[in-house]
């Protein structure tokens, strides 16, 4: 029974996307530890891009499914972990120079995952726009950071405007909505 509920998870191209990217985060760990920065970057790019491409594939094939949501937003939540783990343990100087914004966006972003604990004692995947818009942001940021050692300010100002918008988005929703959708993308379009 088991042994098939995995096959068949597997017969969809999406989940297999999905798989490897979860697969993959055990080997970008071992090439960040190694202090393969470069290879690191360029892995996380990979993984990056399957994220980007899963959940229109799923859609656009008819394979949508409450598991194959759920471990891509595992795998997305972890990635986005390890990226930052990462970036801290390849790249101090960034941290030191952004420790306030950081530490503030990390604070909003932690207080938005309480609020939703403990409204709907879930964790609430809302799939924004502004959301998709801020993980394109920071994941080009990290890819660069790593890859070359550098960035630009520019970028991270604008991901950390972007990011905060899209908290503050999420925070309105989750305290003024008696059970969010996720396919609504925006707090701004109607219901």
């Amino acid at each position: 029974m088991v042994f098939a509920a995995i096959r068949d998870y597997f017969r969809s191209p999406p989940n297999v996307l999905t798989g490897l990217r979860l697969a993959a985060i055990p080997v970008l760990w071992v090439l960040a530890l190694d202090g393969r920065d470069r290879a690191l970057g360029y892995g996380l790019a990979a993984a990056f891009a399957s994220d980007l491409i899963d959940g229109p594939l799923a859609r656009h094939l008819g394979q949508t499914s409450e598991i194959g949501s759920r471990t891509d937003s595992i795998a997305d939540h972890l990635l986005a972990t390890s990226t930052v783990a990462w970036l801290f343990l390849l790249r101090p100087a960034f941290f030191q120079e952004h420790a306030v914004p950081l530490l503030g966006w990390s604070a909003l972003a932690l207080f938005t995952l309480g609020v939703a604990w403990v409204r709907f004692r879930r964790f609430v995947d809302l799939h924004l726009y502004s959301a998709k818009v801020t993980v394109f942001c920071t994941y080009t940021m990290a890819i660069g950071l790593l890859a070359t050692g550098r960035f630009h300010e520019w970028h991270f100002r604008a991901a950390f405007a972007v990011a905060t918008w899209a908290a503050l988005e999420a925070l309105a929703i989750l305290l003024t909505w008696k059970d969010p959708d996720a396919h609504r993308g925006s707090i701004l379009l109607k219901r």
